[in-house]
């Protein structure tokens, strides 16, 4: 699928569609996403997966919106709405996870595993068509689009219920290879 069709599919539904056959429920939390992040809390914006495909090469994940994250306090007062930019970063850090499932081949995350060292070279393409609420829980989509080396593209969605309220294409660059 070429860039533009993905981005204009990623407006209206999600990217990753489970397959009975390919896709494999999973319940990783915290302690396995830190063993595929670099981040921690507060920048830990990924609390946990949920499904695998390493055919389609998608996962899907998930962040709960505290009600509390002192980022409401400022970001438009008396109509709290968690920041875009925090979003575009939930689905990047998913989809360093899904590069590192990838990669390893594996659902099972162990003390073996390590995050992956890699850094953020372009937002290809950002679009936000909903807020992100206080106390909502949000499934992250991410897929890969391209795997070289050295560098790897996704796209990635954030998702509330049925509504797609942001879609990113980005590419990072692999330190370790």
């Amino acid at each position: 699928m070429t860039l533009e069709k993905t981005i204009r599919a990623g407006r209206k539904r999600p990217l990753f569609q489970p397959d009975a056959t390919t896709t494999r429920e999973v319940s990783l939390g915290v302690e396995a996403v830190e063993r595929m992040l670099p981040h921690r809390d507060p920048m830990r914006l990924v609390d946990g997966i949920s499904l695998v495909d390493f055919e389609q090469g998608c996962v899907r994940g998930f962040l709960s919106v505290k009600e509390d994250d002192p980022v409401f306090a400022g970001h438009f007062p008396g109509d709290p709405v968690y920041p875009g930019v925090l979003l575009l970063e939930a689905i990047g850090q998913l989809g360093i996870c899904l590069q590192h499932l990838l990669a390893t081949r594996r659902v099972e995350v162990d003390e073996r595993d390590a995050p992956r060292r890699v850094r953020l070279l372009k937002v290809t393409h950002a679009m936000f068509q909903g807020a992100v609420r206080p106390g909502e829980r949000v499934d992250l989509i991410a897929k890969s689009l391209e795997e070289s080396d050295y560098v790897s593209s996704c796209a990635g969605q954030v998702v509330v219920g049925d509504d797609i309220r942001a879609l990113a294409v980005y590419e990072v660059f692999n330190l370790e290879e």
